[in-house]
């Protein structure tokens, strides 16, 4: 379980992994190596050790809500309330790296558990978050799925194997024809109700 929920800290000890990381670089760059380095390996140390401080100030951020995650009434739209109410947490891909999203999960006898943290983030159901799948989206209609994978993998450091890119890509095309019927009909609403204009 995500020391979020194990004991209240302060946001200095929540954020301590990532002025760590911080002071890992600031030595590191200071280092007599790094001082007679090339430019593209000073680049490339920056890069590499800048994402994983990122990702551990992200990770630190999620952390601090579920420190601050508060109990309440929770009734999912089957009119059922959760009464029952425990520490949860799930895995979330994202174009830092993954991180872990500690929250509190509702539930109750025969439906399914429902997280306010969740909802909260806007969190997707698959693993990967939307800035992945926008990456993956964006770059599948200029290059194959095998050169998406070796993109995400150098850009952002991400993992993401070959049949997850084919899956975020398709569910990307599926929200992209529902996002433009949804403003085709609404559209259409607008040319039925609008006056019309006379010069």
């Amino acid at each position: 379980m995500s020391a979020a929920y194990a004991k209240s800290s302060s946001p200095d000890e929540t954020f301590s992994s990532a002025h760590e990381q911080m002071e890992k670089m600031v030595t590191g760059l200071r280092s007599t190596k790094m001082l007679s380095a090339e430019h593209s390996e000073v680049e490339a140390f920056v890069q590499e050790q800048g994402r994983e401080l990122e990702r551990l100030l992200y990770q630190a951020h999620l952390d601090l809500r579920a420190e601050r995650e508060r109990p309440v009434s929770v009734r999912g739209a089957d009119e059922v309330e959760r009464t029952y109410r425990r520490p949860s947490q799930r895995p979330l891909g994202t174009i830092l790296g993954r991180v872990m999203v500690a929250r509190l999960a509702y539930q109750a006898l025969g439906v399914e558990g429902l997280h306010p943290m969740d909802a909260a983030l806007n969190l997707p159901p698959e693993l990967y978050s939307h800035g992945v799948s926008r990456f993956v989206a964006e770059h599948t209609a200029k290059m194959s799925f095998d050169e998406v994978v070796g993109e995400l993998l150098t850009a952002t450091g991400t993992a993401v194997g070959k049949r997850q890119v084919e899956e975020i890509a398709v569910r990307a095309a599926v929200d992209f024809d529902a996002f433009y019927r949804q403003r085709r009909a609404a559209n259409e609403v607008l040319e039925e109700t609008r006056e019309p204009l006379v010069l």
